[in-house]
């Protein structure tokens, strides 16, 4: 297990333990001046009374075990990946005191049954025969952090966070860690979050190191940086939500020098609520990516984001186009920091750059909604069709969908799913089937 995660965050629990014992120390003091008290107190009322307020903090605990297969036509692939693997994550909060609080969560992945698969970046687990399925077997300390908060204003609050922890950007096209692959990755970052008047909130956070989802054994898996993130929140709520926000990647290992940029952008989302049980579903982004820092070639390119779809109750239809703009295979839209958008067959893990075409183009349109004779369960799927920027080619279609299903019965802390992903190819990659059953509780 990694644990330089200590080092970063051991100075702000010195601070956290020393405010916790002056109260016991003091009444130890004025025991040894009063005899009669000292008489009266009990030697171990320090430790109770530590025992007393650790009881009150908040321990978190999921788990979920997933079996997932990955099929991919053509060389250099001769069989199908196989991953049956179980997730355990178990965490603790402290009680705050005087806004102090300290949160730790640890992260183990197991393989339960016979197992077949690669994670192309972590030698002990490339099998280059075999699709890439990104669960690699770990035991890691996920989260590790000091949070302090303070009311500023009568209903305003700001808060700070100090080490290793979960970062997302909005919807995590530019930065995010993976819930769906059971190693989740995080950063090591300080972060600022301020509630500010008029419905604005802003969220400022400098990243020294981002570790990936294929473990942080895997050659790419500590990728060190000097990274920040800025981003001003507007709502009012059914209507809209505004964001405007910036994020500067600087990366400190020269195999990720290419990917070291400056990105700003604008972004605003409904819903639009028309009545209780209709909304306008909506969503228009545009960002702008340039070089930064370390990169030595010269970046422009552009990102759109575009929704528009009928929402009615829980029931959904969107009509999508994401472009990711590329010219050449150096002057391309990057999104180092985020885990795979774009299909669930996880393909268009970065965007493509080949040299028939660069850049991608993604028209898709989604439906989601529940199944009324099924309660608790929802059903969504996806239809993708792709293009390179330039020059345009087809690269190929995609067909997702997924089943959720929450035990209500039961508890509605435990979810069964089934998760579906069939790429056509046309220009880019081969035939893939990649799919998945799994069981989650969330405590």
């Amino acid at each position: 297990m990694k644990l330089k995660w200590i080092s970063f965050i051991a100075p702000f629990l010195g601070i956290i333990l020393s405010a916790f014992f002056p109260l016991p120390l003091a009444a130890q003091d004025q025991a040894t001046q009063d005899p009669a008290t000292q008489a009266a107190a009990p030697q171990e009322s320090a430790p109770r009374d530590l025992m007393s307020f650790l009881k009150e903090g908040k321990i978190s605990f999921s788990t979920r075990w997933r079996f997932e297969s990955f099929e991919r036509d053509g060389a250099p692939f001769t069989g199908t990946s196989e991953a049956p693997t179980w997730r355990i994550a178990l965490g603790y909060e402290t009680p705050a005191y005087h806004g102090f609080s300290v949160f730790a969560q640890g992260e183990a992945v197991i393989a339960t049954g016979p197992a077949n698969y690669s994670v192309p970046l972590l030698p002990s687990q490339n099998h280059p025969n075999l699709p890439s399925i990104l669960d690699p077997k770990s035991l890691e300390m996920n989260q590790a952090y000091v949070k302090w908060a303070h009311q500023i204003f009568t209903d305003k609050s700001m808060s700070l966070t100090v080490g290793r922890q979960e970062l997302s950007l909005n919807d995590g096209r530019f930065l995010s860690y993976s819930f769906w692959r059971q190693v989740h990755g995080g950063f090591d970052a300080v972060r600022l979050d301020i509630d500010l008047p008029k419905n604005f909130s802003l969220t400022y956070a400098y990243i020294n190191r981002f570790y990936r989802e294929d473990g942080y054994n895997a050659t790419d898996g500590e990728e060190p940086m000097h990274t920040e993130l800025i981003n001003l929140k507007w709502d009012k709520f059914g209507k809209i939500n505004a964001s405007a926000y910036g994020l500067l990647v600087n990366f400190r290992g020269a195999a990720q020098f290419a990917t070291s940029t400056q990105t700003y952008g604008l972004r605003l989302t409904g819903p639009y609520q028309l009545t209780p049980d209709w909304s306008i579903l909506y969503l228009a982004e545009y960002a702008k990516q340039k070089n930064y820092g370390t990169n030595p070639n010269k970046v422009d390119e552009n990102y759109f984001l575009g929704e528009i779809g009928p929402g009615w109750r829980d029931f959904s239809v969107k009509a999508s186009f994401a472009f990711l703009g590329g010219r050449s295979a150096t002057d391309l839209l990057t999104t180092p920091l985020a885990p795979p958008r774009n299909g669930w067959t996880d393909l268009f893990f970065y965007n493509p750059s080949i040299p028939a075409g660069h850049g991608l183009e993604a028209a898709y349109v989604t439906a989601s909604g529940p199944l009324r004779f099924l309660d608790g369960a929802v059903a969504t799927f996806i239809y993708y069709d792709y293009h390179s920027d330039y020059p345009h080619i087809h690269y190929g279609s995609e067909l997702d969908s997924s089943l959720a299903y929450k035990m209500k019965r039961i508890s509605n802390r435990w979810e069964i799913g089934w998760r579906f992903g069939r790429y056509w190819s046309d220009h880019l990659y081969s035939n893939a089937l990649r799919t998945s059953v799994y069981t989650i509780f969330t405590l």
